[in-house]
Parts: structure tokens; sequence; C-alpha cells
């Protein structure tokens, strides 16, 4: 309800301006060993995940970086579910992939033997669909695979949707189909059999549905079509309507062969914005849509994929036709657009565009006496029709012009031998099965269709126009008592439409509109401040700044009449109470680099910005003294009245504090050059690095970005990927590397992680784009929680579900290994003993031999406890403290061990006098 609440207000909102710019484009292209220009299907995985199919197989995409799931061949169609299991259907007929459970993804081939170019899959709660050109099967769990083949009445298999549950499939010859159980049945819709269903998309209780003559339809629970009436009907089909899919319940999208993008609202009809070429999209030629998670639209096209974001607040201004040269500034002005470049200054103004519509009409011509009826319908343009025998029979007066994603399977099209674009197709060779209701032309006569072309004004657009009198580049626009002030290099001059007024010849560094003196003050290459007044017959100079000489880089109001000059190294203090100079003041500042300076007026304080941080001016002092509470600027821009400045990572005005949020938005331009703050405060206009130009609608809009949870993609033991649901490896093969992603597609770049790893480590690591990527060298055996945080560009902290494992010792350090050992030390000892009456040698040398194994044994045990792993000298002390430590229990060992060999010997001749020596006996 909220989201919906606010689609109205944007939409209403962008209303309001004659003048509201193009959707914010993202382009991605995958590698060059990734890259296929043909993309079938798209799809998101819940975590955020989008997958590609492709004709090299499934793409996986993050928002920084590309994996390839399945390049077995071409995948046509894939489909995800639920619990995250994907469904595909391509060249090498039908199969799954397993959840994600980190590891490798396990690809499952589930079509039967033999079966092959599957070009669409469908899944819902209990049952499975896939459909190729003669047949349609149907996968149940724990039963076996279902096949309807096609028969020559109904024609090959078209495509397959789902309507309320209901799944329906497309035929060549006999229409749309019913799947009910093992069998097909008419449809109730009431669709045309000449046409084919090119898309299915529902949304809440209704479906949009478009059709092959593209019509496009709503159809609710009644099963009962109605058709959308487009407000760009003849722009649509002359593009050919070939893709769609719901934004959210108030838009959907359209996606067409040789037209872009059309955004539709669904209630009217009315046509939002169309995304094609000239409005920043790299292909008119739509492969695939699909709407994600945060209502924004993928297009596949030729050159990658592009992501259009309706609901952003921003607004590009530089695909519009007419603009010339590199852009420094821009301005709204009287509900019109002004851009100033390194050639000028242009004006947008709105322009009609027509597009020449070809399509086909029927004539009745008399028939030649000596020649057969020939085929009803043209080739494409670059082709010639052949002639062949056939019955007088008429074709339906439209035509279906596509067949959507079949056009690269059914027809055997690769994307170097596609057709030329034609609003229409050649006829059909199959026949339908019930007669064609067009009318018999009179005898003697036939019918002909013929190709004509018709110019229709397609929409009404936008065009830079040169502002005339203009010709050296302009660096600012302000606004000075309803008049707009363009200034540069060529000088000052007031503009009115496409015409320049002439203010000052010279080249001008700076103007600011004094409210204090209600004039325009500018300050010259030649460092000196001219003064000018808005008369009845222009602009009439006035020489009361003439005393002040110096590289003025900032101007703005005090408090009361006064102004205040900022240059590099000073700033001057100027009253002008009476209208007339009275003082000149020179205030030294410290900006030992010389940065460029901002001045306003906040608080009714003077403060200074520059890259060295923010000053206030202290009257008691009389001096320039740093904020201590706002952080140093890495970027600020100022208008006199705002600075805008970014601290390194988020973005923030001076003297606001509240309503800020969409600042942030700001991180996803690279590289900013011009910022002008509107005069409301709210909207900003844009210049980025690579020379295009926003418009930001500011605090009342908020982007609609859900966001999404952060997810191990991989763990890595030495290269090899491990599953973490058992996980637990060897100490002396410890060296681990996590791969953490948030999946994001509105600034991935910006994107911080940290961790921390318990069990080893007890605080954060600091906030780093580059820590998703976490390795670690070496773990000594312990139990480890590894924990790790995201954060997006407006600050908004997301976790990982903690990830546990184990490294164990090697199995010398093992409780196993020292049980083993003991057992071994106390065979030893007994076989000592029993051996010590008959084999005195040798039971003393195993006697010794046990004393050296236990002595070893407890000096590795009590070493391993102490060992500091920091420096090899600290643990070879360590070691020798131990051997003098233990030294006094070796002679006990030894003694004992020796004096119980003997008395055991001597117990064991007592009991045994029969075998013991003549000289015992006697004793």
């Amino acid at each position: 309800m909220k989201f919906t609440v606010f689609t109205l207000l944007l939409l209403a909102s962008l209303q309001l301006y004659s003048q509201t710019g193009n959707y914010f484009l993202s382009h991605y292209t995958p590698g060059e060993d990734r890259f296929d220009e043909v993309c079938f299907d798209i799809a998101q995985e819940k975590s955020g995940l989008v997958y590609f199919a492709t004709r090299r197989g499934i793409l996986e995409f993050d928002g920084r970086n590309w994996n390839t799931l399945l390049n077995d061949g071409a995948v046509y169609s894939i489909q995800i579910t639920p619990s995250g299991e994907l469904y595909w259907a391509g060249a090498a007929g039908y199969g799954t992939i397993a959840p994600r459970n980190i590891g490798n993804r396990k690809t499952t081939v589930i079509s039967p033997k033999g079966v092959t170019d599957v070009f669409q899959c469908l899944i819902q709660e209990k049952k499975s669909y896939f459909v190729g050109e003669n047949s349609l099967y149907i996968e149940t769990p724990g039963q076996a695979t279902l096949t309807v083949s096609a028969t020559k009445q109904t024609g090959a298999f078209g495509s397959i949707f789902e309507i309320f549950g209901a799944v329906y499939v497309n035929t060549a010859h006999m229409g749309l189909f019913k799947v009910d159980g093992n069998k097909l049945v008419r449809s109730r819709l009431n669709f045309s059999n000449t046409e084919e269903v090119v898309f299915s998309q529902g949304y809440d209780n209704q479906y949009l549905i478009g059709l092959s003559d593209n019509n496009v339809y709503l159809v609710g629970e009644n099963l009962k079509p109605r058709l959308i009436v487009l407000e760009d009907e003849m722009y649509a089909s002359a593009s050919v309507i070939v893709s769609g899919t719901w934004i959210n319940k108030d838009m959907f999208v359209l996606g067409t062969l040789r037209g872009g993008l059309i955004f539709v609202q669904a209630s009217t009809g009315k046509t939002q914005e169309i995304v094609n070429y000239n409005t920043g999209l790299p292909d008119n030629e739509v492969y695939a849509l699909m709407s994600d998670q945060s209502q924004s639209i993928w297009a596949a096209h030729e050159y990658g994929f592009t992501r259009v974001s309706p609901y952003l607040p921003f607004r590009s201004f530089s695909h519009y036709n007419g603009l010339a040269g590199n852009l420094h500034c821009a301005r709204d002005f009287q509900g019109n657009v002004y851009a100033g470049t390194s050639v000028g200054l242009f004006k947008l103004e709105k322009e009609e565009l027509y597009d020449e519509i070809t399509y086909f009409t029927e004539v009745t011509e008399k028939k030649p006496a000596t020649t057969v009826t020939q085929a009803t319908t043209p080739a494409p343009a670059t082709q010639t029709t052949p002639t062949t025998p056939t019955t007088e029979t008429t074709q339906p007066a439209t035509e279906s012009k596509r067949k959507g994603l079949l056009r690269f399977l059914k027809k055997n099209r690769s994307k170097e031998s596609a057709p030329v674009v034609t609003p229409a197709r050649p006829a059909e060779t199959t026949t339908a099965p019930t007669p064609n209701p067009s009318v018999t032309p009179p005898p003697g006569t036939v019918k002909r269709r013929i190709k004509k072309s018709q110019r229709v004004l397609r929409t009404t657009t936008y065009r830079y126009k040169k502002v005339q009198g203009i010709n050296a580049k302009i660096t600012q626009l302000v606004i000075v008592n309803d008049k707009l002030i363009a200034v540069g290099l060529g000088g000052a001059f007031e503009i009115e439409g496409l015409t320049a007024r002439p203010i000052l010849e010279e080249p001008v560094r700076v103007a600011y509109a004094s409210r204090n003196l209600k004039m325009l003050l500018v300050s010259t290459y030649d460092d000196e401040i001219r003064a000018f007044t808005p008369d009845a017959t222009g602009w009439a100079p006035s020489s009361i700044l003439s005393t002040v000489n110096d590289d003025i880089e900032a101007i703005t109001d005090g408090n009361n009449q006064d102004l205040w000059l900022c240059a590099p190294d000073k700033v001057y203090h100027l009253d002008v109470a009476t209208g007339t100079l009275k003082n000149v003041e020179g205030l030294p500042i410290s900006n030992p680099t010389l940065n460029k300076t901002a001045c306003v007026r906040w608080n009714k304080e003077i403060v200074l910005a520059h890259k060295d941080g923010f000053f206030r001016f202290d009257e008691p002092q009389h001096t320039f003294v740093r904020i201590d509470s706002l952080p140093k600027p890495v970027l600020h821009f100022s208008d006199g009245e705002d600075i805008l400045y970014n601290d390194g990572r988020t973005w923030n005005i001076l003297g606001k504090t509240h309503g800020q949020s969409n600042l942030q938005l700001l991180n996803l331009l690279q590289n900013l050059r011009f910022v002008t703050i509107d005069q409301n405060g709210e909207n900003l206009w844009v210049v980025t690095g690579n020379n295009e130009l926003y418009k930001f609608y500011g605090e009342k809009l908020t982007p609609y970005e859900i966001g999404n949870k952060p997810l191990l993609k991989a763990a890595r033991n030495e290269n090899e990927t491990m599953d973490l649901s058992d996980f637990a490896l060897d100490e002396t093969k410890s060296s681990l590397t996590f791969d953490v992603i948030q999946p994001d597609y509105l600034a991935p770049q910006s994107i911080e992680y940290r961790y921390q790893l318990g069990g080893l480590e007890d605080e954060w690591s600091d906030w780093s784009v580059s820590n998703n990527i976490i390795n670690f060298a070496y773990l000594p055996s312990n139990d480890y929680v590894l924990m790790v945080q995201s954060r997006d560009i407006f600050g908004k902290i997301r976790e990982l579900p903690t990830v546990a494992f184990e490294v164990l010792p090697p199995y010398w350090k093992r409780p196993w290994f020292y049980a083993l050992e003991f057992f071994v030390f106390s065979a030893l000892v007994m076989l000592s003993m029993r051996l010590s009456s008959r084999f005195r040698i040798i039971s003393r040398v195993l006697s010794l031999l046990t004393i050296i194994m236990l002595l070893q044994f407890i000096q590795t045990v009590i070493a391993e406890t102490f060992e500091t792993r920091t420096s090899p000298v600290i643990d070879f002390f360590i070691q020798v403290v131990v051997a003098f430590m233990i030294l006094p229990v070796e002679g006990y060992l030894r003694n004992l061990m020796l004096k119980e060999g003997t008395l055991a010997g001597r117990l064991q001749r007592f009991l045994t006098p029969e075998a013991a020596p003549a000289d015992d006996k006697k004793d």
C-alpha cells in the first residue's frame, strides 16, 4: 500500500514538469569469455541473484561478478522455485540445478534419453512442464514422465503459459489449448486461432497477455480478455511487441523487436516512457524482459543487459538530440531546461517526432488470363517472393508479426541470419482447420496485398537548440530578479528564450545574485569584481566594488548589508550598509594548498569550506576557526546559498538535518564534475565525468530498493570449493578463502564489508569494499565462527548468517593419537618387564626407549601448550625451559623402571626356582 501511494505521488510530481528527462539506465556486459549476444530468458532468485539463459548456457550475476552455471549448450528457458531450485530447458533437453548450499551446484538432466531442443519450461507447485516443437513433457515428483505429442491437426507446439493455475499451450494450426492431465482441451479464452500468445504475466488477480498481432489484453478471473488501448498503438505495432511484464499493478512494460521498451500505465494505456536508442538503450531489439524485486526492468539486447529503474529519482537529460560540447552546468528556468557546455548554451524545446510506418493493404485487380494465382503475402523487403501455385484464398488482414522466443528455435535462425525487420511477416505455409471468413473476390479478379508507407506522429519529444549570441564556454547559470544569467568565458548574458543579450563581454570566473544589494556580482579573470543593477534598459554597471582586486572564487551575503568574498588565501568582508562601500577588511585563512573555497551563510554565521575542513567566522576572535563536528569534505559544491559535500562516503547539504537519505544515491554517479542546487533546495542538477547530465528529484521521492542480504557464494580451501554443510579441515591445510557478496544492482561497487572470526579475533575488521573476499593463509586448530556484515550506500547494515566450522589439529595432536601413544608406552613397559628375566639387555633397551618416548611426549605436549608462534627464538627458549623442567622426571623414571625391572626379575625367579641359575639357587 505504501509503495502504491508512493508510485502515484511520483508519477504525479513528474507530470508537473514539462521536461521530465529519461529513466535511469545501468548497463552490464559479461566478459568476452562468457558473453553471447543472444539471451533467451532472465530470472531472479529470492536471494537477489540474477540468471540469464543464453546460447552458451546459464550465467549468474550478483552485481559485481559473473559466473557460469551450465555451459553444455544453449539454454532457452529458466524457472526458479521459492526454494532456490533452478529448472532449465535447452538444446540438451531439460533438467534442474540444485539450490545453493556452498559448493558446486549439482546439475541433473531429467529429460528422457534422446530429447533435445526443449524451448520453454513452466513450474507449478507439484508439476513442471517442458515443451518442444512436437512434444509436451510433464514431470511429477516420484512419477514417470508424461508426454503429450503434437498431431497433424494441432500442428507444432508453441509457447506455454499459465493463467490462474491452468496451463495453456499454443499450437500452429488450431490456436490455444488447455493442458488437462495427459490431454489437450480447447481453451475458453476467446482469442483468434490465427494469433499466438506471445507472453503472459500475472499480477494480483489479473494477467497481462500479449498476442502476436500486437494487441495487449487484461484477463481477470472470469477469463474474459479486455483489450488495452495503447496511446502509442501505431508505434507499438510498427515496433512489433515480442514480450511484456508487470512492474507493479499500475504500470507494465512492453519489449519490442525494433522500438525498444514502452512503459505503459495499466489503467489508461497511456505511455509513461519510451526507452530506446535515442534515450540511452544500446539497441532497440529486445530479446528478453524481467521485472526484478526492486521493480526495475532488465532488458537483454545484442550488447548485453540494461537495467531500467523507473522509480529512481534520477532523470537523464543528456540523450536528447542537439546537445554539443562538454557539459558544465544546467538549470530550470520558467519550466524550461538550459544546459551550458564548452561551446555555448542550449535550451531543451518540444519537438514532434514522426515515424515512417510500413503496412500492407489488400487491393482487387483483374486476374491475368494465362497465369495461376500467386501467393498473396510478399516476402521481406530484401527478398523476392517465390511464386507457387495455390488455391484462391485470402490471407487475414492482420498477420502475426513475431513469435517471440521461437524465432531463434523453430525457424532455426541464428543472430547472424536474422530476418529483415518489417511490420509484417510471410504467410504461414500451414492451412487453418476452419475456412477463412474473408469475402471471395469477384470472378476474373484477384486480391493482392501491397506495401504502403505512412508518416505518423509517434510522440512529442524534446530537442536541444542552441541559444544565439553565445559561442564560448558557459560555466554557471544564476537567476537574478527572475532573469536567467549565463556566465562563462564569453562574459555574462541575460537569456530570453533562444536569445542572449550581453551584459559583460569579458571572461567571468563566478557570478552571484546578491539579495542584500539586489545586484548581479561577477568576478572576472582580471581579478576584478563587477556589479550590475537591472533597470528598464537592461543592466546598469556599478562601481561599488571597484576597490577589490583579487582572485575571487566565492561570494555570499552576510547577515546585514554586508558581503563576504573568498579568495584562495583570504576572505574580504565588505560593509555596504548604505549602498556605498564603507569598509573592506581582509581576513587571512588557512588554506596552504590553495584548494577551491566555498562560502555560505549558515545559522547566521559565515562558513568556509575547502578540502582541509569547514571553518566558521568567530566574531569575538575575529578569525575563522575549524568546525570539529563536521568532517573534511572530499568533494564539495556550492551555489553561494548551500554547500553539498561528500566526506568520502556519505553526502550531506550543510544546514539540513533531516530528509537527506536520498542524497546517498549520488554515489551511483562516478566522478561528479558539477552540481547545482535548485532554488527549492531539494532538486539537484548533476554532471558526471562521462558527460552525462542528470536531474535528481530530491527529498520528496524515495527510491524503491528493498536490498538483499549478503550471502556466502563460495568457500575455498587451496582453490578447492568446499561444502559447508559438513565443514571441517586439517590444520596442515587450513588456508581458507571466503567469497561473500550482497547482490546489488543499484551501487554494487560502493557496498562495504567487514568481518570477524570468532575463535581467532575479538574485533571487527575495518569497512572496505574489498572485504567481500576474506582470506586466511593459516588457521590453528580450533572451533571458529565467521561473522560478516555489509553496508550499502544508505548506511544500512545487513548480516550474513554465521558460518561455523572447525579446524582439526594434525593427527599426532588429536586425542586418539595420545591414547594410542599411551597404549604403546604401556605395552612397552609390560614387554620390558616380561623380558627382564631372560633378556636383560633387551629389557634395558626397551626401558630406556620407553623413557625417551614418554619424556618426548611430555615435552611435546607442554611445548605445544605454551608455543607462541610469534618468533622461533622465543619458542626455542621455551623448549629449553621445558627440557630443564622435565630433567628430574627423566632421572626418576629411569631409576624407577630399571629398579623395578631388577625387582621384577628376582620376583619371577623366586616364584619359578626351577628356571633359576645354579648360583641363584644357592642364595
